[in-house]
């Protein structure tokens, strides 16, 4: 394959208009086809600037469910802290490596920074059990991250009119690019789960409402690290989240739910003077033919109050 002509070809395709997930993915598709690789991530650093979460990939992914990486935590993280590349023969020798359950045999390591500027906003990675990367693959991949990143920066700003500051999910705006109006007949499966902090007042009443707020970003970044790039999350109300999950039918979205309620027992928020546990009820619907946004909505609502009236931390479908 030629590389040239490979980096041509993204160059091509990313000056057209894209969503950030679209260019995203091009960016993956991309280096993959460049380094003639099986295995690209791209990751984007979150709206607090500490966890590295998965936002697009080529091939097959290494973890069973996505993960995110805090600043400076494995190599990726490592990447984001310093902003410098890494190219490993083999990573999980390297001590700044981290294993996590489930995780495939890696093979060679190559990653970069996305960089705009001096800062850091991402990391591109390569992975690959057939190729022993060097430095010809580490320039060609700084190439790829530094041809993209202007691209990215741009969808990643216009998205901010959608996003809400304090979590980094999208505000009540995005939904309306995520899920249409009223859905055809013939519409693409699509799910949808309300997401509501169990006793959120008591929390805010026991540690305070600035604590309370990074128990939020918590709840957050750990519904996005469970979900899939093609999947959203939007701050729907104070502490509720609505996800959606399009191609996904009931039975899934209902495991996916039940995935993220365990995630988020099992992630409490670092505060000042400890930790704050929090649980989760959940609400699911799967959209029928012909139905309006807001009454699938409204059924994934009703279904969480179900789980909340039946003892909450739990998941119920509507």
């Amino acid at each position: 394959m030629d590389s040239l002509s490979a980096l041509t070809r993204l160059a091509e395709a990313i000056q057209a208009r894209h969503s950030l997930e679209e260019l995203l993915q091009l960016v993956a598709d991309g280096a993959a086809e460049v380094l003639e690789v099986k295995r690209i991530s791209v990751r984007l650093l979150d709206a607090s600037r500490s966890l590295l979460l998965a936002s697009a990939r080529a091939g097959e992914p290494l973890h069973e469910a996505p993960v995110g990486f805090r600043l400076g935590e494995g190599l990726l993280g490592w990447i984001a802290e310093h902003g410098e590349p890494l190219c490993l023969p083999e990573p999980e020798h390297d001590p700044r490596f981290m294993a996590r359950p489930g995780m495939a045999s890696m093979g060679a390591f190559v990653g970069v920074p996305i960089r705009i500027g001096a800062q850091t906003t991402g990391v591109i990675s390569a992975v690959d059990d057939a190729v022993v990367f060097d430095d010809s693959h580490r320039r060609l991949l700084t190439l790829v991250a530094a041809m993209c990143a202007p691209h990215v920066e741009i969808a990643r700003l216009a998205r901010l009119a959608h996003v809400d500051p304090l979590t980094g999910a999208l505000n009540r705006r995005g939904i309306e690019q995520q899920v249409p109006t009223l859905a055809p007949d013939d519409a693409e499966v699509m799910s949808v789960a309300m997401v509501d902090v169990d006793h959120f007042k008591r929390i805010n009443d026991s540690v305070g409402h600035a604590a309370g707020d990074l128990v939020l970003r918590q709840i957050a970044a750990t519904l996005t690290g469970v979900l899939r790039a093609a999947d959203a999350v939007v701050r729907y109300g104070g502490e509720e989240f609505l996800l959606v999950l399009p191609g996904v039918a009931f039975a899934d979205a209902t495991a996916v739910a039940e995935r993220v309620r365990a995630a988020v027992a099992a992630a409490p928020t670092a505060v000042p003077g400890g930790e704050v546990g929090a649980t989760v009820s959940i609400g699911v619907a799967e959209r029928r033919p012909g139905e309006l946004r807001e009454a699938m909505i409204a059924r994934a609502d009703a279904a969480l109050y179900a789980a909340k009236a039946a003892g909450r931390n739990r998941v119920h479908g509507g």
